[in-house]
């Protein structure tokens, strides 16, 4: 374990959580904090307008922790899960943030991690770290725009917001674009892209790990049909023809799509609508694979368009034959609505 000198003054890091609707998730990731073997952290909850409020569901867990720097903020509506996590850098005071999801467990020396991160690169823009989504074998810094979209390894580790760190002075001041292309469904990366396009900027990719993946509970997921749609509006910014190209070649997974295929199928099989069905499969696949799709994606798509999407039943029949002789997960049957956002 890496040793970290104490530093005095005001805290550098707000671990900041975003929450709607997850009161014992959130009382369980608060409990984890409170337990850090770091506490040079400020504490920062906002509460999407919960039923229950997260002011009464964390009530007494920090009253031992008086050294514990706090705050629990309430919306007055719920803004939806994206513009919960820019209020996050909107009202951050410190100069890094890591925004922790209030279902992800940080592991116990998660902030001893990042303020070492940290010290090994004191002026770092970007900081993300690994998780059991991908296995990173070696670190990477990068300096500018083109060096990051060239070095990202896994854009679900990317994606997954609790594995990284913002200097907050370089991503804030972009929150204006970051609002607009908010159903992009990936906030945090607009505000990235968005301040490595106005100047260089170190970028670290770690080998270490701060916290620990879990899968949301059941009837809080998003549809994956929506964060695919959403997050191929990150190709409608203002990158250059390579960038947007080399961008376009790591969204996309091929189990992602075809598990995208899966609910609108599913979905179709239990609306009957096959024009809206047949409509959004058409936009993702316009959105995710007209910069880089293979000969063979392209020839899959035009299979699930024109004869899945006409007979929904034998389409799904195959997949699951397929899903049960591959032993993926079964999770990939659940149906749920492609607008489904949270």
């Amino acid at each position: 374990m890496m040793e970290v000198s104490p530093t005095p003054g005001p805290p550098l890091l707000t671990v900041a959580i975003p929450t709607y609707n997850r009161p014992k998730e959130l009382r369980e990731c608060v409990e984890y904090l409170r337990n850090q073997t770091d506490h040079r952290f400020h504490l920062l909850v906002i509460d999407n307008a919960s039923p229950t409020p997260a002011s009464a569901v964390l009530d007494g867990l920090l009253e031992d922790f008086p050294a514990l720097s706090f705050n629990v903020v309430r919306n007055r509506v719920n803004v939806g899960g994206d513009a919960n996590v820019l209020r996050c850098f909107e009202l951050c005071e410190t100069e890094y943030l890591w925004i922790l999801g209030d279902d992800d467990a940080p592991l116990p020396t998660a902030v001893e991690t990042i303020h070492a991160t940290l010290q090994e690169y004191p002026k770092a823009l970007f900081v993300n770290f690994t998780c059991e989504l991908h296995n990173r074998l070696a670190e990477s810094t990068t300096s500018n725009l083109d060096e990051f979209i060239g070095s990202v390894d896994s854009f679900s580790n990317i994606l997954f917001a609790s594995t990284s760190v913002f200097r907050v002075p370089e991503t804030a001041p972009h929150l204006r674009f970051a609002y607009r292309f908010s159903y992009a469904m990936a906030p945090h990366i607009i505000l990235l892209l968005q301040a490595l396009m106005r100047g260089p900027g170190t970028c670290y990719l770690s080998t270490r790990r701060i916290v620990r993946w879990t899968a949301p509970p059941d009837g809080t997921r998003w549809s994956i049909v929506a964060q695919l749609l959403g997050v191929g509006v990150l190709l409608d910014m203002p990158l250059s023809t390579e960038n947007r190209r080399r961008l376009a070649q790591i969204l996309p997974r091929p189990q992602a799509l075809e598990c995208a295929t899966i609910q609108l199928m599913g979905h179709r099989l239990q609306s009957g609508d096959f024009v809206r069905c047949r409509y959004l499969l058409d936009q993702l696949y316009f959105r995710l694979l007209r910069h880089s799709a293979t000969f063979s994606m392209r020839v899959r798509f035009l299979i699930y368009r024109n004869v899945f999407m006409r007979f929904p039943g034998m389409g799904m029949s195959l997949f699951r034959t397929a899903i049960k002789l591959s032993g993926r997960g079964k999770d990939m049957l659940t149906i749920r609505d492609p607008d489904d956002q949270a």
